[in-house]
């Protein structure tokens, strides 16, 4: 009986130590099991993120596509129009060529019926004066000789101006299909921007919060590191002539001309409103479409979409220096090309991931950056 009892008593000291083990086994499980689940949400919208960071790439270099083929219409329609006008022109003199040619020609064939010109056989039967004769004979050669030329000469004016009207006709088809090509582009680009913009309207849902944005900020950095050590490893060799440039950058301090015309939104070093991030070029505001000029001569070494930077354009300028031209909507140099300082380059972008619409502006020294508004034009 008292074994029963102690037996007893054992039993209900360890039930309760029991029953907490397993409460807190339960807790452990079901803590793992909602980390599990976080892990894999975080693994999800990464590669949601990751996804939408391609779409937008793709989006955004059909969209400079569009833009550059429209630019190439507008100048090319230009050059069409002043041809047209110039063809207009000389069928207009043609044509009053051609009715000054004919008043003559009818002038002189009215005067010689007139005077009642006789033919050359009439000529010689009716002079007696060999003189005369001789002297009548001339008149009349020459007064045929003109006539021939003044024909052959409305004959001319009438080939050419066949030629000219079906030149002209050709430049006027050739417009035509032109301005076709221009409006089907146009809603190309109407729809691949609209496209952009859902795009950029769920990547900011991606990444509204602090944490996200700067870890977005950190990767966007690390991704240009690694791009300009790779473009240091991989020098590019100019497809034309290599622009000549007598002045060495390092000199150009203070005179360089400024890529694109506004007002600086973010100043270099200011912060960026996310952890201790500081902006390591500048930020200037512009209209969407506007000219973004290089700052200085040298070869085009990158001109692509880089996460963080859109349409970026990198101009290499000798000695280790190097200038960056970022959130571009259309580009219009390729890797290879040389440029001269104020040479067009590409058009400044819309508010997109970076929430500025404008161009974003950098100067790099052996890879590090450095303060762009000690560089440029301080009149400009």
């Amino acid at each position: 009986m008292f074994k029963f009892i102690v037996y007893l008593a054992c039993a209900i000291t360890v039930m309760p130590a029991y029953a907490d083990s397993q409460n807190t086994s339960q807790k452990l499980d079901s803590v793992q099991t909602e980390i599990e689940t976080i892990n894999q949400d975080v693994s999800k919208n990464k590669v949601s993120r990751d996804s939408l960071f391609k779409q937008l790439k793709q989006q955004s270099k059909a969209v400079s596509k569009s833009n550059k083929t429209l630019l190439e219409l507008k100048i090319n329609l230009a050059e069409k129009q002043q041809k047209l006008t110039q063809l207009q022109s000389q069928v207009e003199s043609k044509n009053s060529d051609h009715k000054q040619q004919l008043e003559a020609l009818n002038h002189q064939i009215r005067t010689a019926f007139i005077n009642g010109q006789p033919s050359y056989l009439q000529v010689v039967l009716n002079q007696h004066d060999p003189a005369s004769l001789s002297r009548s004979s001339q008149y009349f050669h020459y007064f045929n000789t003109a006539r021939k030329k003044q024909l052959s000469d409305i004959s001319e004016v009438l080939s050419s101006l066949s030629f000219d009207q079906k030149t002209l006709f050709t430049a006027q088809k050739q417009q035509q299909q032109l301005y076709k090509q221009q409006q089907h582009v146009r809603q190309q680009l109407l729809s691949q921007t609209k496209n952009r913009k859902k795009t950029l309207a769920a990547l900011d849902a991606k990444i509204d919060n602090q944490a996200s944005r700067l870890s977005t900020l950190r990767q966007q950095e690390q991704s240009l590191q690694t791009l300009l050590s790779s473009l240091k490893k991989a020098p590019v060799t100019p497809l034309a002539n290599p622009v000549k440039n007598n002045t060495a950058f390092a000199k150009r301090m203070g005179r360089l001309s400024w890529p694109i015309t506004g007002k600086v939104l973010a100043p270099y070093g200011s912060s960026r409103n996310v952890g201790k991030l500081t902006w390591q070029g500048i930020l200037i505001s512009a209209p969407t479409g506007s000219s973004v000029q290089a700052a200085a001569p040298g070869t085009v070494i990158f001109s692509d979409w880089l996460r963080g930077f859109g349409l970026l354009v990198i101009i290499d300028h000798g000695d280790k220096y190097m200038t960056l031209y970022g959130y571009n909507d259309t580009l219009l140099k390729q890797v290879g090309d040389t440029v001269t300082g104020g040479e067009l380059i590409a058009q400044s972008g819309d508010k997109g991931i970076a929430q500025y619409a404008g161009l974003y502006f950098e100067i790099r020294h052996k890879g590090s950056p450095t303060n762009p508004l000690k560089w440029l034009d301080k009149h400009s």
